[in-house]
């Protein structure tokens, strides 16, 4: 499979997503597109503008914990957008809301992401009408369960969007609204948890109900993915208060691109 005009799902693999909530793609990128988008990090994080959220401790900033990466900051990202499957899965043409990198340094840097669903910020924040947007989670780096991989409840998008929410304590530049306790031990009793684990180049495609966190990567490895959240054009979002980096208002279909873009740059 390949991000090209070429590739399609299968209605096994369709019925699949409708049920878990996710596909799980090992090696959909190989070693040069995986290289050139690694190649686009250092650029990316060295930024010191508002796009770029860092993690904080009491002695201030540790490391980059958000850096959006739309398609005007990186040739390489823009070479990875291009989603035929992700058409497929919302019957629609797709444009990209967001495209971002959190690159979990290890030790301990790369902090954790409470319990949440993605679809709550685009909601109440941006004005996303319905759920039609798909996060695809690029892994950059090997995502093992030594590196704190993306937990998800598989099946729990089932049950729609979750209005027992409320921000984020520490959502400094960033809107995340996690979900209340009760709520994830009762979906995480009935349907358990799962790693997103695969090597470098791997893809997973994440329904934005689907409720999933992480915890603190205290390996001594990174563990960097970019997700680029696709949303149906029929679905633009009505809200235009959060920056570009936050809330893209080009509603311009993605178009298809070379099987040989990524690697070319």
């Amino acid at each position: 499979m390949r991000y090209d005009v070429t590739v399609r799902l299968s209605e096994d693999q369709i019925r699949r997503y409708a049920e878990t909530g996710y596909l799980l793609f090992e090696g959909l990128l190989d070693t040069a597109e995986v290289e050139a988008l690694r190649a686009a990090l250092p650029e990316v994080m060295s930024r010191t503008g508002p796009e770029v959220i860092r993690e904080q401790d009491g002695a201030g900033a540790v490391g980059v914990r958000d850096a959006p990466l739309l398609r005007t900051v990186s040739p390489a990202v823009a070479a990875a957008a291009d989603a035929e499957p992700v058409r497929q899965l919302l019957t629609d043409e797709v444009y990209l809301h967001q495209s971002r990198l959190n690159p979990k340094e290890g030790f301990g840097s790369g902090a954790r992401w409470d319990w949440h669903q993605d679809y709550s910020a685009w909601q109440r924040v941006d004005g996303m009408e319905r759920p039609d947007c798909i996060m695809a989670s690029v892994f950059i780096d090997d995502c093992t369960v030594e590196r704190s991989p993306l937990l998800v409840i598989p099946r729990s998008h089932r049950h729609g969007f979750i209005d027992s929410i409320e921000l984020h304590r520490d959502a400094k530049g960033y809107s995340l609204y996690e979900l209340d306790r009760d709520t994830v031990a009762r979906l995480a009793d009935e349907n358990g948890i799962e790693p997103l684990i695969g090597g470098a180049g791997t893809v997973a495609l994440v329904d934005c109900n689907l409720i999933h966190g992480s915890a603190n990567n205290i390996s001594p490895w990174r563990r960097a993915i970019l997700y680029l959240i696709y949303n149906a054009c029929g679905n633009a979002c009505t809200n235009g208060d959060r920056p570009w980096f936050q809330n893209h208002r080009d509603f311009t279909p993605l178009q298809a691109i070379e099987d040989t873009a990524l690697a070319e740059g």
